[in-house]
């Protein structure tokens, strides 16, 4: 298999579900919860995604870690894939990324690998910026 080259794509999405289960601990120094999450992309990036997210926060920060399933188009290709992403936050500063976990892809998204940065501009709204690579079959023939 080789590379067919790194590939850059960008998305606007909106959360269309979000669904919290709290479970901290009384007495603990922040909220713990489970975050069930759904989101729509459109642009370059274009489906639609559910992801299971595990959350801590406070009154100076907060963080998470999730899994979230992709199903839709990127670019000109179609298909699934699974992205692992995390972030934190200190007050208005916030970093989100993640990775596309490997051999996740399916159907026209098979072979894809690379990195997904989450974002939020001032106005509210969500960005995803995919840098990818393709792997290319080696044919059997």
């Amino acid at each position: 298999m080789t590379d067919t080259g790194t590939t850059a794509y960008s998305g606007e999405y909106e959360i269309s579900e979000w669904v919290a289960e709290p479970y901290s601990e009384p007495g603990s120094t922040g909220e713990l919860s489970r975050v069930r999450a759904a989101k729509v992309f459109e642009g370059e990036i274009s489906g639609t995604s559910t992801a299971e997210l595990l959350m801590a926060g406070n009154d100076v920060g907060a963080g998470y870690v999730a899994s979230e399933q992709f199903i839709g188009s990127i670019g000109e290709r179609t298909g699934a894939m699974t992205v692992q992403h995390w972030g934190v936050a200190e007050g208005a500063d916030a970093a989100s990324s993640g990775h596309i976990i490997p051999g996740s892809g399916t159907d026209g998204l098979r072979g894809i690998s690379g990195k997904a940065v989450y974002s939020q501009d001032p106005d509210g709204q969500h960005r995803l910026e995919l840098r990818v690579t393709f792997a290319a079959a080696v044919d059997d023939e």
